[in-house]
């Protein structure tokens, strides 16, 4: 699952570097999303309908292609069905002939390919009349289709590209005289057709725009020197895998370059032999060539005898041609040289003839040495001091064995770096930190966490600023460290590769801010509990496929919302109405998908998809299940405002009295009257004047006016909490009575008693403005100690008039007159009475 902007940002550093097919394919990230020959991604197709008149079957792939098939059924173009994309295929169907009329219904189309049709034999004259905007056409694998019509293509005046593969052509001048009537034509594809012999067919297409013509396995065995001079626009020229001799090729390109503007010529797999290719070569040399391949042909030893003078070569393609020895001089002929690939031969090491300082590309993958003897393709020292130009380079599928940190010393500007499958052991960390223009590093399949704690090291990746895509699929990598992140400094990373490692939970991506695709598939992970992606607000294509994934949690659902693809095949879900599978978002994203249940039983047949919709109650479960918990959160939250109400009422009091105090609130001018309250007095005193207040209690209790009082050790219920009882007394009394002695104010207990005391009535405003409260009454006990006061208490004593309890009988008689007085019910004394 590869996102096209990393596609095409690798293809397009590879076009700007040369202009060949590719320095290798194992240099590019792999393809997620598989992509057809007109690179159209194939994700999951949609059922069009089935068109009764033709019988053909038609499917799409919305936005990308549409195709209709039916080897049993469909025996003529469909009519009725409609097409919306601009590129169409028909496969395995009944048609003998393409003829007018044929594609009616298609003409808005800018791609047709027509492939895998066993009976279909000829195309007739006009067949694509008013098909003007078609560019791509292909009628390819059509084993008995041998005949076009003069004047079949006529009308396909957009027409670039043209393919003819393998079908059932022997005679090329039938095919050539169907090609000229088309004014754009710029690459034709004939390969696999059995013409065995190339005269001056090409005649009748003199001055046609026609750039490119692979005649690939055509059994070609005989070539007139002049075949191809009558195309005057001829750039590209592909002979691959045919039978012909050196001498024949020698004689068509001595021929061709001086009518021709050759610039690529592909000679793969014709059996040249170092011996036999050396006037060949020479007229190569004397050409305007600038790409060669010789693929697949035998040269065991490259020397510069082999190659001579190659002025305007720019491109070299070797690969597997069983090469043992490369000297050292054996490329200085080509001075322009910048695209060397010679993958999957013998070389035991990097020869040192072909570290060329002006190379570009360089492909090195998958040679072995000596079968009958191991040895390590090292890069040991500092091979590539010279090749500052290098800006790929290629060594997968090598026993590369280890990495030092001056490995890669000289190539500052290397862009591309493959090292998939390359037996690695060890890597130093630091090892990358000269690449800092490095944006494609592949390590797949590589066992250099083998002696480490099967994680990635912190300073692994240094260096490695510009880097966009990161490959480190099958390293058995079975978790990333949070602390360590060793991704950190990849502020620049579009695409991730984590697949088929060991990996059972995932650390946070949050560093990786540019990431736009990640593979996690083929690992051993778990559904997550935690966010792990919500910060990654590029990321649009997830894979997670091929997992022990059970069931999608609501951090998952989280970090998948705002994908545009996510493929969560092969994992063992658990289908029933726990969990959110009717996300609609999260459906749509796997719509195309077969993502099947695994569990219970009953459903292993069924997809996610088909288990919802015969489930409808499942889509009503995510709304209940909130609610439940919502419900019981509420009951909890009831149920601790119920238990705690005193200490919610005393810090609500606390709050007041703050804004009153700072007259954020106006309180109303009067007090009002209560008569409600349980007590007439609560009293706050400390044990060691207990026999005080047990005559407090009786002096006041026993004579007129009656005064209820609360005393803690009388009142309080047995086995309550001391602190909630004392909240709730001072709340039911209508006055509270401190008894102020050097004993109280010593007492933890006594001053947060005088505390709530204090704060718990709000002073209210009487008529002139000013803030009273008549609801505290103190007494004091003897002298009282000043260090032991408290700020609250010292508060007290000097702004209010208090109590003296004196020993002398005369005043103790007027104390409890004035307390009597204080303490009595509003309705049995007058209201301005204060102390």
């Amino acid at each position: 699952m590869m996102d096209t902007i990393i596609v095409l940002l690798v293809v397009g550093l590879v076009a700007r570097t040369f202009s060949f097919e590719a320095c290798s394919e194992n240099l590019y990230p792999p393809i997620w999303r598989t992509v057809n020959a007109n690179g159209v991604s194939q994700g999951g197709s949609v059922l069009i309908g089935e068109d009764k008149e033709s019988g053909c079957v038609c499917r799409e792939f919305p936005a990308s292609y549409s195709f209709c098939f039916g080897r049993d059924t469909c025996r003529s173009f469909p009519k009725n069905v409609r097409i919306n994309t601009n590129n169409f295929q028909l496969k395995s169907s009944q048609i003998t002939t393409i003829k007018p009329g044929s594609f009616g219904n298609f003409t808005h189309l800018e791609a047709l390919s027509f492939e895998g049709n066993y009976n279909l034999t000829r195309v007739v004259k006009r067949s694509f009349v008013n098909m003007t905007m078609l560019k791509l056409l292909s009628i390819s694998h059509n084993p008995n289709f041998k005949t076009l019509e003069e004047g079949c293509f006529d009308g396909l005046d957009n027409l670039e590209r043209l393919y003819l593969v393998k079908n059932a052509f022997v005679t090329l001048s039938e095919v050539t005289s169907a090609l000229r009537t088309l004014p754009k034509l710029i690459k034709v594809v004939l390969s696999e057709n059995n013409f065995k012999t190339i005269k001056r067919e090409f005649d009748v297409m003199r001055d046609s725009p026609l750039q490119e013509l692979d005649l690939v396995l055509c059994q070609i065995e005989n070539m007139e020197p002049g075949a191809f001079n009558s195309l005057t626009n001829l750039t590209a020229l592909r002979l691959g895998e045919n039978n012909f001799n050196s001498t024949t090729i020698t004689r068509v390109v001595e021929e061709a370059v001086k009518h021709v503007p050759l610039r690529s010529l592909n000679l793969y797999s014709v059996g040249l032999r170092k011996n036999t290719a050396k006037e060949l070569l020479r007229a190569i040399g004397n050409s305007n060539i600038t790409i060669l391949c010789l693929a697949r042909n035998q040269f065991e030893e490259i020397t510069s005898e082999m190659f001579p003078k190659m002025p305007n070569l720019e491109v070299l393609d070797l690969r597997s041609v069983l090469a043992l020895n490369i000297t050292n001089d054996a490329f200085v002929g080509l001075p322009k040289l910048n695209t060397l690939l010679l993958n999957d031969n013998k070389l035991a090491s990097i020869p040192e003839g072909v570290l060329l300082e002006q190379l570009r590309c360089l492909d090195l993958q998958q040679n072995s040495g000596n079968r009958f003897s191991s040895s390590y393709f090292s890069i040991y020292g500092e091979k590539f001091t010279n090749m500052k130009n290098l800006q790929q380079l290629n060594l997968s599928f090598n026993a590369v064995h280890a990495i030092y940190n001056s490995s890669f010393f000289g190539l500052g500007s290397l862009t591309v770096l493959g090292l998939k499958n390359a037996t690695i052991y060890h890597i130093a960390n630091g090892a990358f930190a000269m690449l800092s223009k490095l944006v494609f590093l592949n390590l797949e399949n590589n066992i250099f966490l083998k002696n480490h704690p099967s994680t990635l090291e912190d300073g692994l990746l240094e260096g490695l600023d510009n880097l966009r895509v990161l490959l480190l699929g099958g390293c058995g990598i079975k978790f990333i460290g949070k602390d360590a992140n060793p991704f950190k400094t990849l502020k620049k990373l579009t695409h991730l590769g984590l697949e088929r490692n060991q990996m059972t939970t995932l650390p946070n991506f949050e560093v990786l801010v540019n990431l736009r695709t990640l593979d996690l598939s083929e690992n051993g992970l778990h559904p997550w509990y935690h966010p792990v992606l919500d910060k990654n607000y590029h990321l649009v294509d997830v894979a997670v496929s091929n997992n022990r994934i059970a069931y999608l949690t609501t951090a998952m659902i989280q970090d998948f919302s705002n994908l545009k693809k996510l493929d969560l095949r092969n994992n063992p879900f658990t289908c029933d109405c726990s969990f959110s599978w009717n996300n609609k978002k999260l459906m749509r994203l796997i719509d195309n998908q077969s993502v099947f249940c695994a569990f219970p039983d009953s459903t292993t047949s069924l997809t996610v998809k088909e288990f919802i919709e015969q489930n409808p109650r499942c889509q009503h479960l995510t709304l209940v299940v909130p609610l439940v918990i919502l419900f019981l959160c509420l009951i909890v939250i009831l149920f601790l405002i119920y238990h705690f109400r005193w200490h919610l009422r005393y810090w609500l009091f606390l709050t007041r009295l703050y804004l009153s105090r700072n007259r954020k609130i106006r309180n109303n001018s009067n007090a009002n009257a209560y008569t409600n309250y349980m007590y007439d007095a609560f009293v706050s005193y400390s044990s060691e004047d207990r026999n005080f207040v047990i005559r407090l209690v009786t002096m006041l209790e026993n004579y007129s006016p009656f005064i209820k009082l609360c005393v803690y050790e009388r009142d309080f219920e047995i086995g309550s909490m001391i602190s909630e009882s004392v909240l709730e007394s001072v709340a039911k009394s209508r006055k509270t009575l401190l008894v102020i002695s050097d004993s109280y104010a010593k007492s933890q207990w006594c001053r947060w008693e005088s505390q709530i005391a204090e704060h718990h009535r709000i002073f209210f405003q009487n008529e002139n403005g000013e803030y009273v409260d008549d609801s505290l009454i103190l007494i004091k006990l003897g002298p009282v100690s000043e260090s032991h006061l408290t700020p609250t208490l010292k508060y007290l004593l000097k702004t209010r008039i208090y109590l003296q309890w004196s020993g002398e009988e005369k005043k103790q008689k007027v104390f409890w007159e004035k307390l009597r007085a204080a303490l009595a019910p509003p309705s049995e004394i007058n209201e301005n009475t204060y102390l």
